[in-house]
């Protein structure tokens, strides 16, 4: 369960530069990996919860998973990082100060 409450603002933003750079689809399939991260078919199981990151276009996300008493508890924590020229596409540098193994344009999720 991808949860968006807290930024959907901001995603409205980042969703309307990624339909400007026609990256949509790129965009939209990374979420939906968050939606359904570590679900195994049971919706409901885990809850990713995105939050605005320092670098553009990008969120931090925390993922958190049900217990047997029904809580959520902290699973881990990444971000869904936008590369580009802004940071020679993934080479670890400001303003994302996130590695690729591949140079790249778009979101890669890091955990």
């Amino acid at each position: 369960m991808l949860d968006t409450q807290n930024v959907e603002d901001y995603l409205a933003e980042v969703k309307a530069f990624a339909e400007k750079t026609g990256m949509t689809d790129q965009l939209d399939s990374q979420l939906e990996y968050l939606d359904g991260y570590a679900e195994n078919g049971e919706r409901g199981r885990t809850r990713c919860s995105l939050i605005k990151d320092f670098a553009p276009h990008s969120f931090s996300f925390v993922v958190e998973k049900k217990t047997a008493e029904g809580e959520y508890a902290h699973m881990m924590s990444g971000g869904l990082i936008f590369h580009g020229s802004h940071d020679k596409g993934g080479d670890g540098s400001a303003p994302t100060f996130a590695v690729c193994l591949e140079p790249t344009t778009g979101w890669s999720i890091h955990t």
